[in-house]
């Protein structure tokens, strides 16, 4: 059986700072983080398909919106784990070279 479905994660890529909270209406600690969606194809192979960066309220959740490039320049790159962002090329390559694999075998040039 395949598993075929979409999630959301959040990643937090630094330390806290505290701000005021407009919806908790008290000072708070803010976590920047990252939250991304993704496709994925048999818990293994996945496809980001939207990210975005936030400095959220760790207690509601409420925020700000950060620029995504100056956030992976700040950071050094992309954090998302690499088996969630190409996860789903990887396998398209892999059945792709089963493909061909088997229809060499067929041809004949299976060379065993």
């Amino acid at each position: 059986m395949i598993l075929i479905g979409q999630q959301e994660r959040v990643l937090i890529v630094g330390p806290t700072e505290v701000h005021h909270c407009l919806r908790c209406q008290t000072e708070t600690e803010f976590a920047p983080q990252l939250r991304y969606k993704m496709t994925r194809i048999d818990l293994l192979f996945g496809f980001v398909y939207q990210r975005r960066y936030e400095l959220a309220c760790t207690g509601c959740e409420h925020g700000w919106v950060l620029d995504t490039e100056s956030m992976d320049q700040q950071l050094g790159g992309v954090p998302i784990p690499w088996r969630h962002r190409f996860g789903l090329p990887v396998m398209l390559v892999v059945v792709a070279g089963v493909a061909v694999a088997g229809w060499m075998w067929r041809m004949g040039h299976g060379g065993i």
